[in-house]
């Protein structure tokens, strides 16, 4: 597996910019394939177009109905993608540029020492690398539970940051981190403005927020289902009007 770590100085922006590339490859490809005119391929990449579009505001946490960073995001069963399904992501950025996200419950059997071989301090560990979505297999993401910030991460949630840092990572490992307190992702989900917020109106989507017990400590084979019944529950309880 070829493995890199971005050095970015703006995670964020590398990773909407990645995501803009990866849609422009497809889109071309899909037009390409039906003989419509090339030129027209990047009309909608405004995800590049558009680098500095303001952070949408976080809504109010009771409100469970809308995406928002540090949310997970629940396949449904409508959800028929083998991509997806029975997946359980979470939003480590959403905006009017798009949203990214890491699939947390799809554990390979691959060793994190055999995926990132010149990072000291991973033969000793028994870590795998998690399976976080379709786009750029080779970018690596890294989950972490801190008390402090680490260096060269942003916050998603609660005590839980995002880094593509190797030099975070080897600092965690020269600590003595436990595995309870970092998660590896080969990859990550990605979709441009507006599609995300489309795919939960369709109802492929159940919207709860997120904690960092289901990322860190629970078996990946029971995620889903859990947070699918909570999901659900939570979704009866909104539309009934309650308080």
């Amino acid at each position: 597996m070829s493995v890199l770590f971005a050095k970015s100085k703006s995670l964020r922006k590398t990773l909407f910019i990645a995501v803009g590339i990866a849609a422009a490859i497809v889109i071309f490809t899909a037009l390409f394939s039906a003989g419509m005119e090339p030129a027209r391929a990047n009309t909608g990449l405004s995800m590049v177009n558009k680098p500095h579009a303001p952070t949408m505001p976080e809504p109010d946490p009771f409100s469970e109905e809308l995406p928002a960073r540090g949310k997970f995001l629940v396949a449904s069963r409508n959800l028929v993608d083998p991509r997806f399904r029975e997946t359980v992501v979470l939003l480590i950025e959403y905006s009017a540029e798009g949203a990214i996200g890491l699939i947390i419950n799809r554990p390979t059997k691959v060793p994190l020492a055999e995926v990132l071989p010149l990072v000291p301090g991973l033969k000793e560990r028994a870590d795998v690398a998690y399976y976080g979505g379709p786009v750029e297999g080779h970018r690596m993401l890294m989950l972490i539970r801190s008390r402090e910030k680490p260096e060269e991460s942003d916050r998603v949630f609660g005590n839980v940051y995002v880094s593509a840092s190797t030099g975070t990572l080897e600092r965690m490992l020269g600590s003595h981190k436990t595995e309870k307190q970092l998660r590896i992702y080969a990859g990550y989900a990605g979709w441009m403005p507006r599609q995300l917020d489309w795919e939960v109106s369709r109802g492929d989507w159940l919207i709860v927020s997120a904690d960092a017990g289901s990322i860190f400590e629970k078996k990946s084979s029971e995620i889903w289902r859990e947070l699918f019944q909570r999901g659900s529950a939570i979704q009866v309880w909104n539309r009934r009007g309650m308080p």
